[in-house]
């Protein structure tokens, strides 16, 4: 005889008590969920967390104490097997980012309809991923934002790159050793390395081969 598969287990955490209350009810009314603990304060969130080790956290970025995305960072050094969802109604994109990078596992908008709440729980809980439409757009839109910032510093530092340091670079994507840089350049291979040491930091690399590969892929050099 095959067992009754065990309910999902879940935490809630919120900072409106009612809106918790609520949202409980609605969950226990489903034969394959339970909740198990709610809270609306976040420093106490991961304890309770570690406490009933739960399937789902289900979660709000506005808590008391500390903001629902500070406390996922701590859940997250507790390396616990739950599924995060966010479940806000008003959330700037970064914050978003910050989310899913933190662990979070769906993001859902508090005024969607119930039957998709149920939806995003039953995903994550099988392995998927569960992002509400509007909040794709504003992901979207957050991360092209980010695009163009990260364009608009690259070429700052392309337009502060001495002539001697895009030679270098050039050379570095031919190929060259640090020995034949030196003999084109008619520098010491210790000056050589001195200026790819600065260029590493002014890129955020750390070897050649990531220095190549960047100024390739975000066309460092004009005419390359």
């Amino acid at each position: 005889m095959n067992k009754k598969p065990l309910p999902i287990r879940i935490v809630t955490a919120d900072r409106q008590e009612m809106f918790r209350e609520g949202l409980r009810r609605l969950l226990d009314m489903q034969p394959d969920f339970n909740v198990v603990a709610d809270t609306g304060d976040g420093e106490r969130l991961p304890a309770l967390i570690a406490e009933h080790k739960p399937d789902v956290l289900l979660f709000d970025h506005k808590l008391r104490k500390r903001s629902g995305i500070e406390a996922l960072r701590d859940i997250a050094a507790l390396n616990p097997e739950v599924y995060p969802i966010l479940l806000t109604d008003a959330i700037d994109g970064s914050e978003l980012i910050q989310a899913l990078i933190w662990g979070a596992c769906g993001l859902v908008q508090k005024k969607s309809e119930t039957e998709l709440l149920f939806k995003s729980i039953r995903a994550v809980m099988a392995g998927d991923y569960w992002i509400g439409h509007k909040l794709i757009c504003t992901l979207i839109e957050n991360i092209q934002s980010l695009s163009n910032l990260v364009e608009q510093k690259t070429r700052q530092q392309s337009e502060n790159l001495t002539r001697q340091q895009a030679r270098i670079i050039e050379a570095i994507i031919s190929g060259s050793s640090n020995k034949d840089i030196a003999n084109d350049l008619s520098l010491s291979e210790r000056t050589v390395k001195y200026h790819l040491t600065r260029i590493f930091a002014k890129f955020g690399v750390s070897s050649r081969m990531e220095l190549a590969r960047y100024s390739l892929k975000n066309k460092v050099l004009p005419g390359i």
